[in-house]
């Protein structure tokens, strides 16, 4: 009887325990963004923090009570917390909405913009932990403390992601520009270069960026034409109320500023040419208007001045309306001095500058309007655009011997001006409990031109110092034109079906069902004009050409003029291409959780895909058609040990499409290379393959580790043709390539002073990361491709990648000072491939190892005023390529020099 009360009384106590909790639950908003959902809010009960919980994606938060009369606060970053007092009664459930609003001195404290448009690197810490697929961003708050200027130099900061010394180029796991593809708040984007797949990151400056995401792991919501990763680029939204900022900034360069500086007689300091349209109409009138010879001053300081400010207004009915908008002008002047020799094999050498002199000058000027319009919090609609009008003035100067002739002075003036324009109109629904339905629509406009691209070369053998030209090498002294516009059309539309209400505990997942299209239409122009001099004997000034290239010598038979085409008749067609892409999509997505540990995202890309590229060329008058379609699957696994540690599972299948300039038989001349389509070029097939494994520890911070696989079938790469001129480059597919690789992250806070709670404390913090690659591919022998090796690494690959930065901050009341160094190591990589004519084998050229070393330090004063000061590439290290021989020889060698940055920003 004893043990059988004890039974009683103990299940008795048990049931009324259980029975005795209340539960409190409901959805926290984001007053600041349209009554948005707002994650990972902290709540607990303020007389005992160890009962809490976190609201989840959709702002959902539950949390059990006993009976009584509770405090319950809500905490989250850069946000004012909110502190609820409940009655709690037994076995009662209560249903609260908590409104919370940002704090309206909190800076960076915000969250990514896939869940509430925010930029702090906790909140995308967060997000990185949460998402099925695997994700990495950098947000504003982590570019402003490493001196970041751009979306191209935001994308190294993550873990296997480099950029190429020198340009835009940017590689994911060793795959470069064909292989990645670039979104606009996840809208495509065309490219403003003919020579590349992806518009040039370098033109967002961090004024537009909210943050920049990676997705290194395929999910069917992406292009299906990816290898490395989709580069997605968040703009800023409005935030609370009316603000508005400026920013001012200023830079020198340890080898360019106050010294010598030549200049191209062509756009103005704000870098505007209004002029880009090539003038002969006859070819015995020499209508070029403008100096030759490029003219001499001083180089300035650097000069950037930036404007933004936005405002949201809320209206009685719930809705509201905000707005963003954005302008700023940035220049920069660099000079780099080295060699630039056309090494071929350890007996043979193509031209010998040991005097390479670079000179370039680029100016841009950006606008930006975000507006958006939200009826209430389940339905909104947005309207962004972006203009971006760049120009770039490069003058290469190189003095030296070529197989033909010695002393001889090569200069070659080229001016590049791009115009950008982006519209998209985006609208986001939710409908009931259950339905999401996103539609997205975009127009993007690219003009590139190259007006007057000016080509000189002379030989400087005479005594009396005075230059000549030599004969039957037309080219070598021409004058260039190209014109090109893209009209690219997007639109997408996006359903999601909840299993369960949105939001709730015991919801299950969703299925995602979508459909996109996009087409791209190119027209490309272009037109070479030829001096072809008819003596070598007639002596000049070198520094005043438009003394001896002008009408009179034309009328006197000095020299002739003449096309691509010759000079008869058709001579003043251009040489074309035109392109004209169309990509149908339509993708399906289950989102699952098999367990509360368990999750799984399964989706599958139907996608069909037909490309025209037509050319009229001095190589042919033809045309390539491709058309192909693809189903693409794709599979991610999350399993969650618990709240710290985490694994993660991916594997697709993806495509890598060739591009316009791939294919059309156009060839392009630089300095000293040629460059130049191959209309066979077909589509690669890419199978991926990652196991991630990550560790959130409770302090903050990251430990991840990362196994990740590709296999590339017929990979296409830029190869070097055995051709009689020097760097010859062409395109081809060269046989399959593999890629396996390590990467491992780091991210923690060594040491904290003081309660960083309060108003005063200082922490050190410190985040490494690095990348180890195996890569190999099979060299076939296709076309003109003949391989000197039968196996190589991939082109633009290194092997090891390392990534390091440590920051001290110190905060007291309004004042916040902040000091970073930051490293990057990147290995040797491949920059071409050799090949074999049958009787001189080239081997490949490879881009040496480099490391550069960044420092930055700011210090906020107050609310308003903020100072930044930037040391960056301090080991100024040399930038070289070498011919891969026993004993290398060395092809490009130069430096950049250290640069210094000063900018003073202000937020009224």
């Amino acid at each position: 009887m004893r043990n059988l009360l004890v039974t009683f009384f103990t299940l008795m106590s048990v049931v009324t325990f259980a029975q005795s909790k209340g539960t409190i639950s409901g959805k926290i908003q984001d007053k600041d963004m349209g009554l948005e959902p707002l994650p990972f809010v902290s709540i607990y009960d303020s007389k005992d923090n160890t009962v809490g919980t976190t609201s989840d994606f959709d702002g959902n938060y539950i949390i059990k009570l006993s009976p009584g009369v509770h405090t319950l606060v809500f905490e989250f970053v850069g946000y004012e917390t909110v502190k609820k007092q409940v009655t709690v009664k037994a076995n009662a459930t209560q249903n609260i909405t908590i409104v919370m609003s940002s704090v309206a001195d909190a800076l960076d404290a915000v969250v990514l913009t896939a869940v509430v448009n925010k930029e702090s690197e906790a909140a995308l810490m967060e997000v990185q932990k949460e998402s099925v697929v695997v994700i990495e961003s950098v947000g504003a708050e982590q570019l402003s403390s490493q001196g970041v200027s751009d979306a191209a130099a935001a994308t190294t900061k993550v873990t296997g992601v480099s950029k190429q010394q020198g340009s835009s180029d940017v590689y994911v796991r060793g795959l470069g520009d064909r292989y990645n593809s670039t979104t606009l708040n996840g809208l495509p984007l065309p490219s403003n270069d003919p020579s590349n797949k992806n518009i040039s990151l370098d033109l967002f400056s961090t004024d537009v960026l909210q943050n920049v995401g990676i997705s290194k792991t395929f999910s069917s919501s992406v292009t299906g034409d990816l290898g490395g990763a989709n580069i997605n680029v968040e703009t800023k939204q409005a935030s609370t109320k009316s603000n508005f900022a400026i920013g001012i900034s200023t830079g020198a360069n340890s080898q360019t500023t106050f010294k010598d500086f030549k200049n191209i007689n062509s756009a103005n300091y704000l870098g505007i040419q209004t002029n880009t349209d090539q003038p002969i109409t006859d070819l015995q009138k020499y209508s070029f208007t403008g100096q030759i010879s490029p003219s001499t001053s001083s180089a300035l300081p650097k000069v950037g001045i930036s404007l933004n400010g936005g405002r949201k207004v809320r209206f009685d009915n719930g809705s509201s309306f905000s707005y963003f908008l954005v302008g700023s002008f940035g220049n920069s002047y660099r000079f780099q001095q080295g060699i630039n020799v056309g090494n071929r094999t350890a007996t043979s050498q193509g031209s010998n500058y040991y005097d390479a002199k670079e000179y370039s000058y680029s100016a841009s000027k950006l606008a930006m309007g975000n507006f958006e319009y939200s009826f209430n919090s389940d339905h909104k609609i947005l309207f962004n655009s972006v203009f971006v009008h760049s120009n770039s003035q490069k003058i290469q100067d190189y003095y030296g011997d070529t197989n033909d002739n010695n002393d001889v002075n090569l200069v070659l003036q080229t001016e590049s001006q791009d115009k950008l324009l982006v519209n998209q109109l985006i609208s986001k629904n939710g409908f009931g409990e259950y339905l999401d339905l996103d539609l997205g629509l975009a127009y993007n406009n690219v003009v590139n031109d190259q007006p007057d691209r000016k080509k000189n070369v002379v030989i400087l053998d005479d005594p009396s110092g005075k230059a000549r030209f030599s004969t039957g090498t037309a080219r070598e002294n021409s004058r260039y034109y190209q014109n090109l516009t893209e009209n690219d059309l997007v639109g997408n539309i996006v359903a999601k079906i909840y299993l369960g209400e949105r939001g709730a505990e015991d919801t299950k997942g969703s299925i995602g069902v979508g459909y996109s299209f996009r087409n791209t239409k190119r027209d490309f122009k272009a037109w070479y004009f030829d001096h072809n001099a008819l003596s070598s004997s007639n002596l000049f000034d070198p520094n005043n050409l438009s003394a001896i290239l002008n009408q009179q010598a034309l009328d006197n038979g000095d020299f002739d003029l003449r096309t691509g085409f010759g000079f008869g008749r058709g001579a003043l067609d251009p040489f074309t291409y035109d392109g004209d892409k169309m990509v149908n999509s339509a993708n399906v997505n289950l989102d699952y959780n098999i367990t509360d540990k368990l999750f799984f995202s399964l989706g599958g890309r139907f996608e069909n895909i037909t490309m025209d590229v037509n050319w009229k060329t001095n190589l042919s008058d033809d045309s390539a058609q491709l058309n192909n379609t693809y189903i693409l699957p794709s599979l991610n696994l999350k399993y969650s040990l618990n709240d710290e540690n985490q694994f993660r599972f991916s594997a697709s299948k993806t495509y890598t499409y060739p591009q316009f300039k791939e294919v059309a038989e156009f060839v392009y001349e630089g300095a000293n290379y040629t460059e130049q389509g191959n209309g066979d070029l077909e589509p690669s097939d890419n199978y991926n393959l990652d196991v991630k494994y990550e560790f959130f520890p409770e302090n903050g911070g990251l430990i991840s580790a990362t196994v990740f696989g590709k296999m590339i079938k017929n990979s296409i790469n830029r190869i070097e043709l055995n051709a009689a001129s020097d760097n010859a480059y062409s395109y081809q597919n060269t046989g399959d390539a593999k890629v396996l690789g390590l990467e491992m992250e780091y991210k923690t806070t060594l040491a904290t002073f003081g309660d960083d709670t309060t108003e005063d404390f200082s922490k050190i913090k410190f985040g490494a990361n690095g990348t180890y690659m195996y890569t190999t591919q099979d060299l076939e022998t296709r076309g003109l491709f003949r391989p000197t090796n039968t196996t190589s690494q991939l082109q633009g690959a290194s092997p090891i990648i390392v990534n390091g930065d440590i920051s001290y901050v110190l905060n007291h009341k309004d004042q916040e000072s902040m000091a970073t160094l930051v490293i990057n190591y990147q290995g040797d990589k491949l920059y071409s491939i050799g090949t074999n004519s049958g009787t001189i084998g080239l081997e490949d050229v490879v881009q040496k190892a480099i490391t550069t070393l960044d420092f930055v330090a700011k210090h906020q004063f107050n609310k308003n005023m903020s100072l930044k000061v930037s040391l960056k590439n301090i080991l100024n290290p040399s930038i070289k390529r070498v011919r891969d021989l026993d004993t290398p020889l060395t092809n490009v060698s130069y430096k950049r020099g250290i640069d210094l940055g000063l900018s003073l920003g202000y937020k009224f």
